[in-house]
């Protein structure tokens, strides 16, 4: 089978856990083509160099404000642009390439009727707090064959509520995925600092917490979360890291500090780690990831990025 994944450009998760099930694809005999734009696509082409990236429409999402409503319906008319957008070059890529399958990490536009079109998603139930934002989100996923949660289906699952099945027909929980395993190499340090996510967010993450980590009674390394060239190795600030960098540091590190987007989630269960986790400012759907991890005993939730104490959050996630 041909399969088409295209994975959304808000942040580098959704290309993360594309990757990890991109390898389940392969070994059932499919042959992969992808499709993607921003930093996901950016980060294909550091993953995989000998595949082409076929250009999508980028989303371009910002969070520029702690309301989620607001951040919503001051970009929704361009996200509708885009979906219509990446609908017409999906089907573009659908007669080019003769694909047999579309596998659609969140990307709503990315479906086509005359083949099977899966979205791969973990919030069937998104928290958006504004009852029409919800209803427009679930109307945008009936051109949709099947669904793919990557979660277990117990009740103790990392998503909890938010990949209920309620409501839905054809949902298919396929197991967590994570593109990270185990890997010795790096000298053991306390305390890794993973950014991640939409602008202007991100650098507001990394404003906060760089001064902090001066004071920081424990050792430390930062991955800033940009597909862009690598810092110098000696440095403890790193730009971006591909798969068998990340596996060493996370295989080394005791503790992470990282936004609690769920490809990250998944990635931090599949090694076993404690982290602080810190949801960005009105996505809700971190907040509820979050204080979940934090119930669940693995994780220390920070309610406000603005009055964040990493110290004081490091020494009590030690503590649990």
């Amino acid at each position: 089978m041909h399969t088409l994944i295209t994975p959304l450009d808000w942040g580098l998760g959704h290309a993360s856990r594309s990757l990890a099930l991109a390898r389940q694809l392969e070994a059932e005999g499919d042959r992969l083509s992808w499709a993607a734009s921003g930093p996901a696509a950016e980060m294909l082409r550091r993953e995989l160099p000998d595949q082409t990236i076929h250009p999508l429409p980028p989303y371009r999402v910002t969070y520029p404000t702690r309301s989620m409503v607001w951040n919503v319906a001051r970009q929704a008319w361009h996200w509708q642009r885009t979906i219509r957008a990446e609908h017409r070059a999906t089907a573009e890529l659908v007669r080019r390439l003769e694909i047999d399958r579309i596998v659609s990490d969140s990307r709503f536009g990315c479906y086509h009727r005359g083949v099977r079109s899966v979205f791969v998603t973990h919030q069937l139930h998104p928290i958006t707090g504004f009852g029409p934002a919800t209803a427009i989100y679930q109307w945008q996923l009936r051109n949709f064959d099947e669904f793919w949660v990557p979660d277990h289906p117990g009740h103790d699952r990392l998503s909890g509520r938010l990949s209920s099945p309620s409501g839905y027909d054809n949902v298919r929980f396929i197991g967590p995925l994570s593109r990270l395993s185990e890997a010795p190499g790096e000298a053991a340090f306390d305390v890794l600092v993973l950014l991640s996510g939409p602008e202007p967010m991100r650098t507001r993450l990394e404003e906060l917490i760089f001064p902090q980590l001066a004071g920081l009674p424990y050792s430390y390394r930062v991955v800033r979360g940009l597909p862009t060239p690598e810092s110098a190795p000696a440095s403890p600030h790193i730009d971006f890291a591909d798969t068998p960098t990340l596996s060493r540091l996370l295989t080394a590190a005791r503790y992470v500090v990282a936004r609690p987007g769920y490809s990250t989630l998944m990635d931090l269960r599949a090694l076993g780690k404690s982290a602080v986790l810190i949801p960005t400012p009105g996505q809700t759907e971190q907040e509820y990831l979050a204080q979940r991890a934090q119930l669940q005993g693995w994780a220390v939730a920070v309610k406000d990025q603005e009055k964040l104490d990493l110290t004081d959050a490091l020494r009590r996630l030690e503590g649990r």
